[in-house]
This record gives structure tokens, C-alpha cells and sequence, in this order.
């Protein structure tokens, strides 16, 4: 029974026996060769596939030729030069427009400079002169400080001078009293009173300063003479309650004032020209 063949097999086991010598491995199929004329399917498979690749090309290329409408496309290397040409030529526009633009810029900033320029300047002159104004001020301020410190300084020297001359004390101790007196003054709503940091008693006037420091600054005070001495250092006024002076000798408050403050006792004596425990002085001679 003869043997019907086919033009494809899938593996070379599918061929008939004695039948391999005529077909070819292509593709990974088996294709029948040997035999001269014969197509296969394979063969007509590519021969469709190639006319699918170009009736799809054409295809495309017709859609692009469409894109160009009436346009031949012969005569589009001509308009794509010409096309560069005036591409070129509007980039030198394009160029000369920026030149251009740079230089109206640098006019344009020249003459904002010429105008804004005696502006800066008139700036400039006017802060130096605010700034010299300032400092004249600030120099006038302190001046004013400066004075009125002098002033209040002089008007403490004056209270401290007047109260020293009210409580007379000696002229060549004048000058001293108004140098240690000065600081120990200060005002407080508008009165002189004394800061009572300096070992005086806080609030005083200057006259009762001055009443205070006949007890410290004795030698501030005038002498009273007493018998056998030039008297003791002593103050004015104070001195008529002295228990230890000639004319006020008094045993009994002596030992009063002794018992209530020794040291004050003391410095009475000594303001008297006497000392504790010592006997009357005699009274001086009238003149």
C-alpha cells in the first residue's frame, strides 16, 4: 500500500520509515525538501506572513503620507532646507534681539544710576549729619547730667556750710565738715537728709547733722577755757549742759552720764579739758 506523506512533521519519529532523508529540520518542525516543487505549509505560512508585513507597512506608510495632506512629499527635502534656513535665520534674530535687550538693560540701569546716584549721596550726607546730630545730644546730655549733678553737689555743700556756720563751727574747720558731710547726704522727695551708713543717725537735717557731730568731730568746735588749760573741745551750745565744764560743774550728773554712757561721759571730760574723776577746774579770769 503506498505510503501518503506530509509535507510537516512535528518530531522526526513522526516521519515514515525510510522516508527521513527527504525532510529538514527548520524551524523545529520537520519539512519535506528532497523533492523538487513541492511547497509546504511552512513555506506557504512565510509567503502569507511576508505579505501581511507588507500590505501592514504600506499601510503605514500611506498613514504618514496622509499627514502631509496635498503636500508631495517629493519637494519636502527642498522645504526642510528651507526650513533649516529660516530656523538659522531666527536664531541670529533671535541672538540680535538679546544683544539688543542686553544693551537697552545696560542703558536702562545707567540712567537709574545717574538719577538714584546724588539720591544715595544726599542719603549718605543726611545719615552723617543724623549721626553727628545724635552725638552732639547725647555729648549735651551728659553735660546737662554733668551740671546738675554739679548743681546738687553744691546745693549739699551750701546746707552742710550754712549748718556748719549755724552751729559754729571753727572757719579753718569749715571746709573739712562740708567734705565729710557731702557724703553723707542724699535727697529723698525733695529734702537733704542724711543715708546713716556712714556711722551717723539716718533722716537728719543739716542742722541736726550738725548738732550730731559735735560729739564726732569735736575739734570741729570751738575751745572752752577751763582752769589750769585751754579748755576742752567742745561745741558752742553744747557746751552749757557739759556737767564737766567750770561753769557747769555738776558731780552728780557727771556720775549720771558716767553710768549711762562711759564713753560719752569721757568725751564730755575731754571736751571740758578735765578728765573722769578729777576735780573742778578753776574759772576763768575775766578780761
Amino acid at each position: 500500500m503506498p505510503v501518503k506523506l506530509k509535507t510537516i512533521y512535528e518530531t522526526q519519529a513522526d516521519i515514515p520509515e525510510g522516508y527521513a532523508d527527504l525532510f529538514t529540520e527548520k524551524g523545529g518542525k520537520f519539512e519535506l525538501t528532497a523533492v523538487e516543487g513541492v511547497k509546504t505549509q511552512a513555506d506557504i505560512d512565510r509567503v502569507n506572513a511576508a505579505l501581511v508585513k507588507e500590505r501592514n507597512d504600506h499601510k503605514v506608510v500611506r498613514e504618514k503620507l496622509q499627514a502631509f495632506g496635498e503636500i508631495d512629499p517629493a519637494s519636502l527635502p527642498a522645504q526642510q532646507e528651507e526650513l533649516a534656513e529660516l530656523k538659522a535665520k531666527l536664531e541670529t534674530l533671535e541672538a540680535q534681539g538679546n544683544d539688543q535687550l542686553v544693551k537697552v538693560q545696560a542703558q536702562i540701569d545707567a540712567a537709574v544710576n545717574r538719577a538714584v546716584g546724588p539720591v544715595n549721596r544726599e542719603k549718605e550726607s543726611l545719615s552723617r549729619q543724623l549721626e553727628t546730630a545724635r552725638k552732639a545730644v547725647t555729648d549735651k546730655e551728659a553735660e546737662v547730667a554733668k551740671l546738675n549733678a554739679d548743681i546738687e553737689s553744691e546745693h549739699v555743700r551750701l546746707a552742710i556750710r550754712d549748718a556748719a556756720i549755724a552751729a559754729k563751727v571753727l572757719p579753718t574747720a569749715i571746709d573739712d565738715a562740708v567734705l565729710v558731710g557731702e557724703r553723707m547726704f542724699e535727697t529723698v522727695d525733695g529734702k537733704l537728709l542724711t543715708k546713716g551708713d556712714n556711722g551717723i543717725t539716718p533722716g537728719l537735717n543739716p542742722k541736726e547733722w550738725a548738732k550730731e557731730m559735735e560729739e564726732k568731730r569735736p575739734h570741729w568746735f570751738p575751745t572752752s577755757v577751763g582752769g589750769g588749760a585751754q579748755g576742752g573741745k567742745g561745741g558752742g551750745s553744747s557746751m552749757k549742759d557739759n556737767p564737766f565744764t567750770a561753769d557747769n560743774w555738776d558731780v552728780t550728773k557727771q556720775g549720771q552720764l558716767y553710768k549711762a554712757d562711759p564713753a560719752k561721759a569721757a568725751q564730755m571730760a575731754e571736751r571740758a579739758g578735765v578728765k573722769i574723776g578729777a576735780t573742778r577746774p578753776a574759772k576763768p579770769r575775766a578780761a
